[in-house]
């Protein structure tokens, strides 16, 4: 840190102060040493310090960028692969619903044309029915020479039309 390096700075400066200051002088003597001390520290353990944490520190870096892109990446797989089964899932579901309503719109087809083919065979049943009773009624009305009103309708010996009581 900044301060570390400021506390540093001011520690050499006086230990060069100290020794600037007379050859022969006991201080200055052992300032020198000192200073070699602190030069030897310096080279062989600080720098070889910092050196191993610079080299750890690139290492830790290289580590998480691996395993950075390790995880994208299978995200990525994970997403692509999602992303097909959630469209083969929607194409196999719109298949199955086109599928589902043809068969719908045969049956009902199917139903309609049968129901069309029983409601003409009712009507024809019921219109041959009515031929007949009208054609009975008739002839009951000529052998009996009389009237017979079916449902307040006359029929030929009496005008046509609505019977009054």
């Amino acid at each position: 840190s900044d301060q570390a390096k400021m506390r540093t700075s001011t520690v050499i400066l006086s230990i060069l102060a100290l020794s600037l200051t007379g050859a022969n002088n006991p201080v200055a003597k052992m300032a020198k040493e000192n200073i070699k001390d602190l030069s030897r520290f310096l080279k062989l353990e600080l720098i070889t310090d910092v050196k191993k944490n610079n080299r750890y520190i690139g290492e830790s870096l290289e580590l998480t960028k691996k395993t950075a892109n390790d995880v994208l990446d299978y995200v990525d797989k994970s997403m692509t692969e999602s992303a097909e089964k959630l469209q083969n899932t929607f194409e196999t579901m719109t298949n199955n619903m086109m599928h589902n309503l043809q068969e719908i719109n045969n049956k009902t087809t199917s139903n309609l044309n049968a129901l069309e083919k029983h409601i003409t065979d009712n009507e024809e049943t019921i219109n041959n029915a009515f031929t007949k009773i009208e054609t009975r009624m008739k002839q009951h009305e000529d052998f009996m020479t009389t009237s017979v009103a079916v449902c307040a309708e006359a029929f030929s010996h009496m005008s046509k039309g609505t019977v009054k009581y």
